[in-house]
């Protein structure tokens, strides 16, 4: 008896200790960040582990206040070294990988582990998909001869780097830079597995990344939508024996690619974020265990204790997997995190004091605690400049307007598809005994999709936050349609695949009808004049005589110059410092990048596009449009450039001019530069803040 008041007792002491040491960490390195902030930010993790005090059985006591304990010293400790910001991240970043490895190794052996893993014909359903997503991509890529830039190459470029550390056996300086990019925009999380696979074949070729792709997150992002197809269709109906059938869950894969191809292509294009809907489903799922746990009626509190804290445990690690693989998932988070909100609160007020209010009240602390520590590299890297974090403001210049937004829509998921989902989700609601977990998966999306509107419109990869309620809506119809008649669910298929993989239907029926995303884009026309571009860039630029571009559009930017290298793959373009490059790094975005890079005046030739390309609202990228211009009119910075008489005929009408260096271009020049572009962006009209202002 005495241990167990020892350690409930030691809880509160815990939280005391964690609201010091985040006080401590946070006023030494954001100190620009008032009191009441802190105060705020500390109190959090006090009252959430204080609530967990009071709340929790004896036997959850023995398994959180040693950790608890531990998590507070090591607070207080950190608060007390006064850590630089790059050495305090660095070590919140482990922590927090530590933490997420640690808790999922931990479920893993509750859950029994290997000995419960189960293979099956789920096994060959996981090959065939891994072959047909394969066959797609090879014919998409070579149909479409795809040249991978910008974001589309950050996470091969990443991979190619992961691959050269484990070639190297350098595993301690993996996991330091790995830790590391918690905080960035770009966590390294997804270039993990692919830069494994590219270590133990060619490092530089673009097989083995794409095969990673396929392998470890598109073929089980279809397998796990087919689950949440299969899941749906049984609460309208569908018998368990049948829907645990393989060719159940190979139509409903089927479905989910055929629904939506432009997940593939995007896949196929290098991006790996098909991954991340593995973990929005499982986010789902979990979140729909932990509402019927809270739904049971009162009793046998030793065994739903127990269940209540793990499931939380597992939702909360999948919620912050998602916003590590890539950072826009966080707004499905969210939307996960308020339809359970909604859904414990709706269980609340019909059952009164009969609710399980204590169980509700663990989780939530629970979550509180685990979420507050995964996040706090993040955490402590935004508070020390939150305005470098106003995503509203920073993505301004993603924003395009209503019309263009939804021919783009229209274009990736086809009005027909969402419309047929639109209703396929009616009729499920209608037919559904509970229609807990369509509320779930649609009320995400839909939440998900706001909070994304509100910063910026978004691109192809973006609308990976609606993929599971149209997907497996129109994957559980089928299922419904199957329990009827499979030739008919069959030939439903059949059809739902012509109209989203072949031009049969988009080529006579209304633009945005039917989706074309999917369908391998067009090759470059000007492939053969990119390769001698490629050939003069090599030949011309060097750390001495650096050759830079001024552009910022899909036909022609210094990012597509950098990836030139894939034409003849036998070496990338990186270099292990600045001083090592060829060519300078151009800012793009006003709000993002600030001015026009002081590297500016390292450039011995320039390259320019005409006209002047941009790809954003152009009030947002005067960053690349003032230089540019200058440079065309000879005018400003232009003046200390002279053509050479050497172009390059791109794309879309756009030509690459040559310009060499003929005077020094020194501090002066950037200051006057500058100076230009902030008059320009005043003359703009609107509230623009960019960096360095």
């Amino acid at each position: 008896m005495f241990q167990a008041l020892s350690q409930r007792l030691a809880i509160p002491a815990a939280a005391i200790g964690l609201a010091i040491g985040v006080w401590l960490i946070l006023s030494h390195d954001a100190p620009q960040v008032g009191p009441a902030t802190l105060a705020a930010i500390a109190a959090f993790p006090f009252v959430c582990a204080i609530t967990l005090a009071f709340t929790v059985d004896e036997h959850g006591v023995a398994r959180f206040s040693a950790p608890l304990g531990v998590s507070a010293l090591a607070s207080i400790g950190l608060g007390v070294a006064g850590l630089d910001s790059s050495t305090l991240l660095v070590i919140c970043g482990l922590a927090s990988t530590g933490l997420l490895l640690g808790c999922g190794w931990s479920l893993w052996q509750a859950s029994g582990g290997f000995a419960r893993a189960r293979f099956r014909g789920d096994t060959a359903l996981v090959v065939a998909l891994i072959a047909m997503l394969a066959l797609y991509t090879f014919t998409y890529i070579l149909a479409s001869q795809d040249l991978m830039f910008a974001d589309f190459m950050y996470f091969r470029r990443v991979s190619i780097a992961v691959a050269g550390m484990l070639d190297h056996f350098q595993l301690v300086q993996l996991l330091v830079v790995y830790a590391a990019s918690a905080k960035e925009d770009y966590s390294w999380l997804p270039a993990l597995l692919p830069g494994a696979v590219m270590a133990l074949s060619a490092p530089l070729a673009r097989w083995p990344y794409q095969l990673a792709l396929i392998v470890f997150y598109a073929a089980p992002a279809y397998f796990a939508l087919s689950i949440l197809a299969r899941d749906l269709a049984r609460d309208s109906g569908l018998q368990r024996f049948a829907s645990r059938s393989v060719s159940c869950v190979a139509l409903a894969a089927f479905a989910a690619f055929a629904a939506y191809p432009t997940g593939m292509a995007i896949t196929a294009r290098g991006m790996p974020d098909i991954g991340g809907l593995i973990l929005y489903v499982a986010s789902l799922r979990l979140a729909l265990r932990l509402a019927r746990l809270l739904a049971l009626p009162g009793g046998h509190e030793a065994r739903t204790g127990p269940m209540v804290r793990r499931l939380t445990l597992a939702l909360a690690l999948c919620l912050f997997a998602m916003f590590l693989f890539r950072r826009w998932y966080v707004f499905a988070s969210v939307g996960v995190i308020v339809m359970l909100a909604i859904e414990t609160a709706a269980l609340a007020l019909r059952r009164g004091a009969a609710f399980r209010w204590r169980d509700a009240i663990v989780a939530a602390a629970i979550s509180g605690l685990v979420l507050f520590a995964l996040a706090a590299p993040v955490l402590v890297d935004w508070l020390s400049d939150p305005s470098a974090h106003d995503y509203v403001q920073i993505y301004a210049a993603y924003r395009k307007g209503v019309a263009v937004f939804v021919a783009q829509i229209f274009d990736w998921y086809g009005l027909g598809i969402l419309v047929l989902a639109i209703c396929t989700a009616a009729l499920l609601a209608i037919t559904s005994s509970n229609a807990r977990l369509l509320r779930l998966t649609c009320g995400s999306a839909v939440i998900a999709a706001v909070l994304f509107l509100r910063v910026q419109t978004p691109y192809i990869h973006h609308v990976f936050l609606i993929a599971p309620a149209v997907t497996s809506v129109i994957g559980a119809g089928l299922l419904l349609l199957y329990k009827r008649s499979g030739p008919a669910a069959l030939a439903a298929a059949g059809a739902l695949a012509v109209f989203t993989l072949t031009p049969a239907v988009s080529a006579f029926a209304p633009v945005g009808f039917a989706p074309t995303a999917g369908q391998p884009h067009r090759p470059r026309a000007d492939l053969r004049e990119l390769a001698r571009l490629k050939n003069w860039f090599d030949a011309h630029a060097s750390p001495q005589h650096r050759v830079c571009a001024l552009g910022s559009s899909y036909t022609f930017s210094d990012q597509l110059i950098q990836e030139l290298w894939q034409i003849n793959p036998v070496a990338t373009s990186f270099y292990h410092t600045p001083a090592d490059r060829p060519d300078v790094v151009m800012a793009h975005v006003d709000t993002a990048d600030g001015a026009p890079v002081a590297g500016i005046k390292d450039c011995a030739v320039m390259l320019v596009g005409d006209p002047v390309q941009t790809h954003l609202v152009p009030e947002y990228q005067e960053t690349i449009i003032v230089p540019a211009s200058e440079m065309l009119s000879g005018k400003g910075i232009g003046a200390k450039y002279r053509r050479n008489g050497e172009t390059f005929a791109l794309e879309n009408g756009v030509t690459v001019v040559v310009f060499e260096r003929t005077e020094p271009v020194d501090e002066s020049d950037i200051a006057a530069l500058d100076a230009r572009w902030r008059d320009v962006r005043m003359k703009n009209g609107v509230s623009l803040r960019g960096s360095g202002e």
